[in-house]
């Protein structure tokens, strides 16, 4: 989406099989008519006797790829089981394919799951009048029925086409933006007649911008509360892809010399002779005749130069190590790149070998045994986590978070990092002479061939050194005078004395509060909930939400038990509150994860959201084990947030009435089991789901604790008279708020609040705090304050706690009344930040 965005028309996805599974499960959040998405799937099997067909090819470099499969067990997976389920698979001989292994042949179960009867019963925004079915029976889009038995790649394809369909004229983005908005219009038209039981007037029955210039989403949206085919991987396992990049094969220099001896004209005929063509000219020979010559470009042009490939291996687990090694000896193809330098120059020869390793991968004898059988010659850099440091990865905003510990070193902590390796590569016995770890910034050019060398257009880093220093920071003069102002009206503050709360010592850790995609302070959306004695709650999981809290809490790799281990254990809910993929798309990542504690959790993880992100979890599980549904109990359990709504006069007529009595029953009944346990587990009173006002189908929460505390969360939305409501008294309101107050009409368009809209809010709702965050990408380092109530420039005004959440920060409730006095502080800190900081922002916008 980031490439649509930035005006890139068409992109190219290689991947190993199920990619377009993985690909098709995004189809609920991720789409651009603007771009098409082609796609590569590599097969599971490789062909031993014959070249392979390349991933990819064009003027400068032809790139192939070849699967690896990991040894195990002699246990062969049932069609019975999902991957998540099944036993280990025996890795297969490699066998002759020339097409993409599909998935299983066993046809997808009819039933439809309990997720999906939920997503059929959701809301009437959801669902799809008849007379739209009736247009889209009328498409040639085919039967998903009929795929689904016969050809479900099919299906899946015709997914992610018209997920990036590239359809119609280009259009400014003014244009889009006109059209997206008059199709919203028309479609809340639409559901206002169903609600009301009317019927829709023909000319709302289709939308009324052209074809040409609207795209189709037809089989998105004849799909939606549906399943994808059901994915299995083959016998041989999920595969990970390795690639050979081989460069183009320069013709050799032009032999002037020579070309005079035959007396080769000047002109075409060199020209010629240079791309590889024989030519025939008249010449004199000697005698005053004129004779016929024929000239090669072997008589006058140099040998030609060598191709160089770069070969990048993928190896995750020593049990991978086999697989790999297998593809270099017995592969004709690949065993060419593993040999000694060729004599043929039209042979390739492997200038660099990229090894990309688990654990336990650079130790094993093997491993090392197969690195040395590249030529002396080949450089070999090694990605290891076990082997290179742990660097602060974005030190502009570390360095401003450094700063800001002066102020208050436990609300502002410093990015966990480790300079140095855990063990040094020099260490490991056996390696070959020129091995080196990855670099940051370190180039390795093919052709020329080149030694490894740092960038020298690489931008100097000058944070890092300081932030691994960890001392001596410096400020300017007028930032070091407000640090010492704000902590002289708190510390008198403190002297006077405040009575203790409910709910002051729960702590609030804002991991994302940037709206649509990261900036370069700022990671999409996700703010932690910690409850002592009872676990966290995570509200929305943005993409890269795992890396922040990794950050954060650290990630030694040695153990799964401290650091970021330590609060992913203590997880007990996570809540998703709509389908834009700035608040979910990290959430397979985190629950991944968490099937890698060791000791594994003893209690639940309860995940709420929409019928949707279900189905997009099941479907996900289907090629990575995410711990749904596991049989010891203590896996992820899905709550659809239709159970939990704040409204529950409405609940009934949500129901479809071509549900069975005794299906929903027993729903509900497991359901209110859940969600029991899950109160117990977390000490709640109640958690509660409000439908909010957004640009697609959005809840809020209210989280009761049964020791009094209220906080409430806004997701993305309007102000909501039903929040308001929902959250009255409440101790803690996080809010949105994406738009400054002088963009009001945009804020409008696109469903979202600005700042003093959100203050109104917790000041309707009598909340006693309210942290500010999803900020635009506009604002990437200090939202404007100028109009905030606890702003210094502004005019005091009574009202609730007010604060601005930034990345990474932690801070309890009971601590927010010091924000109103770190405010001016902050707002200068990062003033001067902005001077140091020459970055382009991009704006941008998820919807």
């Amino acid at each position: 989406m980031t490439f649509a965005d930035s005006g890139n028309k068409r992109v190219t996805v290689t991947g190993p099989t199920g990619l377009l599974h993985f690909l098709a499960s995004r189809r609920m959040a991720v789409m651009r008519s603007s771009m098409e998405l082609k796609h590569t799937e590599v097969p599971s099997s490789t062909v031993e006797d014959a070249t392979p067909a390349p991933v990819f090819v064009d003027d400068r470099i032809t790139v192939y790829a070849f699967p690896i499969h990991a040894e195990h067990a002699t246990t062969e997976p049932t069609d019975e089981k999902s991957p998540s389920e099944a036993g280990p698979s025996i890795p297969a001989k490699r066998k002759r394919s020339s097409s993409p292994a599909g998935p299983s042949k066993r046809p997808p179960t009819k039933a439809a799951s309990d997720h999906e009867l939920d997503e059929s019963v959701a809301t009437a925004e959801d669902a799809i009048h008849p007379d739209e079915a009736e247009a889209a029976a009328d498409t040639d889009t085919p039967d998903y029925n009929t795929l689904c038995d016969t050809d479900p790649q099919k299906w899946r394809t015709l997914i992610v086409n018209s997920m990036f369909p590239l359809q119609g004229p280009e259009l400014t983005p003014e244009e889009e933006f006109a059209i997206r908005k008059r199709t919203r219009r028309e479609q809340k038209m639409r559901e206002n007649y169903l609600r009301a039981g009317l019927p829709i007037p023909p000319a709302l029955r289709q939308p009324s911008t052209a074809p040409s210039s609207q795209p189709k989403f037809t089989a998105i949206r004849s799909d939606r509360g549906r399943r994808l085919p059901r994915f299995t991987y083959g016998p041989e396992g999920r595969a990970t892809l390795c690639y050979v990049l081989v460069g183009p094969t320069g013709r050799g220099h032009f032999d002037r010399e020579k070309a005079e001896l035959l007396q080769v004209p000047r002109g075409p005929e060199r020209a010629r002779l240079t791309k590889g063509e024989t030519v025939k000219f008249m010449v004199d020979d000697g005698a005053g005749n004129k004779i016929e010559r024929t000239v090669t470009p072997e008589e006058c042009m140099g040998p030609p130069e060598i191709p160089r490939a770069m070969v990048l291996l993928d190896v995750p687990t020593p049990s991978h190590i086999p697989d790999v090694v297998k593809s270099f000896t017995q592969n004709p193809f690949y065993s060419e790149f593993h040999s000694n330098p060729a004599t043929d120059p039209r042979e390739p020869v492997v200038h660099v070998v990229y090894h990309l390793c688990g654990k336990g991968v650079l130790e094993d004898e093997r491993y090392k045994a197969f690195m040395r059988g590249f030529p002396e010659d080949t450089h070999q850099v090694v990605s290891s986590r076990e082997h290179g440091d742990d660097r602060v990865v974005f030190s502009r905003a570390a360095y401003n978070q450094l700063r800001l510990g002066l102020l208050d070193p436990d609300m502002f902590p410093l990015p966990t990092h480790r300079p140095g390796p855990r063990r040094d590569l020099s260490s490991i016995p056996g390696l070959p002479a020129r091995v080196e770890h990855l670099r940051h910034s370190c180039h390795v050019e093919l052709r020329p061939a080149r030694e490894p060398c740092i960038d020298p257009f690489a931008k100097p880093d000058f944070f890092t050194p300081v932030i691994e220093a960890g001392a001596g920071t410096w400020v300017p003069e007028d930032v070091h005078r407000a640090f010492l102002k704000a902590k002289k009206k708190i510390s008198k503050v403190k002297e006077v004395g405040r009575e203790p709360r409910s709910g002051d010592n729960v702590e609030i850790v804002p991991l994302g509060t940037c709206s649509a995609l990261a900036s370069l302070y700022r990671n999409a959306s996700s703010t932690l909930v910690r409850i002592p004695g009872h676990g966290s709650i995570l509200l929305d999981a943005g993409e890269g939400t795992w890396g922040q809290l990794a950050r954060l809490y650290g990630d030694d790799g040695q153990d799964t038990v401290t650091g970021v281990w330590e609060v992913l254990r203590d997880l007990r809910c996570i809540f998703a509150s709509h389908m834009h993929g700035d608040h979910h798309l990290g959430l397979s990542k985190i629950l991944a994860m968490r099937k890698l504690l060791d000791p594994a959790p003893t209690q639940p993880l309860y995940f709420i959201g929409l019928p949707s992100h279900i189905i997009y979890l099941e479907e996900h599980s289907e090629l990575e084990d995410l711990g749904l549904n596991q049989a010891d109990g203590n896996g992820v359990i899905a709550i659809s947030g239709n159970h939990l709504r704040w409204n529950p006069k409405n609940s009934k007529e949500q129901q479809r009435r071509d549900i069975p009595e005794h299906i929903l029953l027993r729903r509900q009944e497991k359901t209110q089991q859940d969600v029991e346990n899950m109160y117990n587990a977390l000490g709640l009173k109640c958690f509660t789901t409000v439908d909010v006002a957004h640009r697609t189908k959005c809840y809020g929460t209210v989280i009761e604790h049964r020791d009094g505390w209220r906080i409430v969360f806004s997701a993305d939305t309007m102000p909501s008279n039903k929040l308001v409501e929902a959250g009255q008294n409440a101790t803690l309101l996080i809010h949105e708020a994406t738009m400054a107050d002088d963009q009001e009409e945009m804020a409008h368009d696109k469903a979202h609040s600005t700042f003093s809209q959100a203050m109104k809010v917790a000041s309707d709702m009598q909340a006693e705090n309210i942290l500010l965050t999803h900020f635009s990408a506009r604002y990437p380092r200090m939202p404007p304050t100028t109009s905030l109530p606890d702003s210094p420039r502004a005019s005091p005004s009574p009202g609730p706690h007010l604060g601005l959440a930034f990345d990474q920060t932690r801070f309890t409730i009971g601590d927010m009344w010091k924000m109103k006095f770190y405010l001016r502080a902050i707002e200068l800190n990062m003033g001067d930040v902005a001077q140091d900081d020459d970055e382009d922002t991009m704006i941008s916008s998820w919807d």
